[in-house]
């Protein structure tokens, strides 16, 4: 594990440790008061998501129950993350075997939670040593989620409106049929304070009509700035 190790013991404490208003008033500065109270009263913190890169699953396995969780419940693909992967590597999704593990962890009032972990092995001579220093270092897929408590389109709405009025901008999202739910997916403010570059809002059941203008404005922000990565190279 070595670059890996410290990374999930961290999104291991904070999934045990951190409540939800501390951790959303440390994504979205300027966040307080009767605003934060409200938000605090629609969504809960639900997991903290990272991307590893063992030499084998094994290892992982090893590693989650050094830390007292649950590592054997089986490892499922992780379709969306390896297609994320294989489009900024440029590389065949074929040969990226992308799974994801969610052991369970109790936050500290007996919250149940999770440390979503997506699991890229990178066994020796395999080739794939580059994408996971550029991962480790970048941290792309690493995330905070918080699942909304009773949505509804008004309280989706509201939730991204007062995400994006502090610098959140859209990065994505999707409707899982398999799991009847919503994801909302964010990039946090460049002053967020939480160490988590991504934030993930998830809604039971089908919201895609909100989650349509969610999208428009994350291709509105896509056509914005790749003109700019192309006359930069950022």
């Amino acid at each position: 594990m070595l670059g890996d190790t410290a990374r999930l013991s961290a999104a291991i404490d904070i999934a045990r440790h951190q409540d939800t208003a501390t951790l959303l008033a440390l994504l979205l500065p300027g966040l307080d008061g009767p605003e934060l109270r409200a938000l605090v009263d629609r969504c809960r913190f639900a997991h903290a998501g990272l991307l590893v890169c063992p030499p084998g699953v094994a290892e992982l396995r090893a590693e989650l129950a050094a830390h007292g969780l649950d590592a054997d419940a089986p490892r499922r693909p992780s379709v969306v993350v390896r297609e994320r992967l294989a489009l900024r590597h440029r590389r065949d999704v074929a040969d990226l075997d992308v799974g994801i593990l969610r052991p369970v962890v109790w936050g500290p009032d007996g919250e149940r939670r999770a440390v979503e972990v997506f699991v890229l092995p990178v066994p020796p001579g395999s080739g794939l040593a580059d994408i996971a220093a550029h991962e480790r270092a970048r941290e792309h897929e690493t995330h905070l989620a918080f699942e909304v408590e009773r949505p509804d389109p008004l309280v989706l709405r509201g939730l991204c409106a007062t995400f994006a009025r502090h610098g959140a901008l859209a990065d994505g999202g999707g409707y899982n049929p398999h799991e009847d739910g919503t994801v909302f997916y964010f990039t946090a403010p460049a002053d967020s304070k939480a160490g988590y570059g991504r934030l993930e809002l998830y809604a039971g059941g089908d919201h895609r009509q909100v989650l349509a203008a969610h999208l428009a404005d994350f291709r509105t922000r896509q056509l914005t700035e790749t003109p700019l990565r192309l006359s930069t190279g950022a």
